[in-house]
């Protein structure tokens, strides 16, 4: 359930983390699909981090505007650090640069997750001043943050915060 709404403009920030190519496959619930298995693979992982900023994990998705809704897009698995901070082999660094955000933030099971995507793009977007501002043209990530907040994907209490660029519309 969508429990806050908000506009922020958050700085640019560092982040290390595993990445793969996603194919979205809404057969199964979030936490047992392809992202699920690459966090239980980064999270076995993450003591390798050095530099670290406290317990603060992203899911960034970099996705090309211009595909069809349901094409692949790349998704990575991040801890945030320090600026050059050194990189474990397999990982790779992200530079998040600054953007305006709507943020949504959902508590609840992991697997309720998608509720807070359609809502960005099927009711909160079309009916707002602002248009989609992330992606392969401008460079922007969209993500999923976790902090103290998120517990387990079972918690019905959990929180997750879903970041989405965007900009007034011209």
């Amino acid at each position: 359930m969508i429990i806050e709404a908000k506009i922020i403009e958050k700085p640019a920030f560092t982040v290390v983390g595993m990445t793969d190519s996603i194919q979205f496959d809404s057969s199964l619930p979030p936490s047992e699909n392809k992202i699920a298995k690459l966090w239980g693979v980064f999270g076995k992982r993450i003591p390798e981090v050095q530099g670290q900023l406290g317990w603060r994990s992203f899911g960034l998705m970099l996705q090309n505007p211009d595909n069809p809704p349901g094409a692949p897009f790349e998704y990575t698995a991040a801890v945030q650090v320090n600026p050059g901070s050194d990189i474990p082999d397999g990982m790779m660094r992200i530079e998040v640069p600054a953007a305006r955000y709507i943020v949504l933030t959902l508590r609840g099971e992991l697997d309720c997750i998608s509720e807070g995507f359609s809502h960005f793009w099927g009711e909160w977007l079309p009916n707002s001043a602002y248009e989609y501002d992330g992606g392969t043209n401008t460079g922007k990530y969209e993500f999923e943050f976790y902090d103290q907040r998120y517990t387990q994907p079972d918690d019905p209490n959990s929180e997750i915060d879903l970041y989405f660029p965007i900009r007034a519309k011209a």
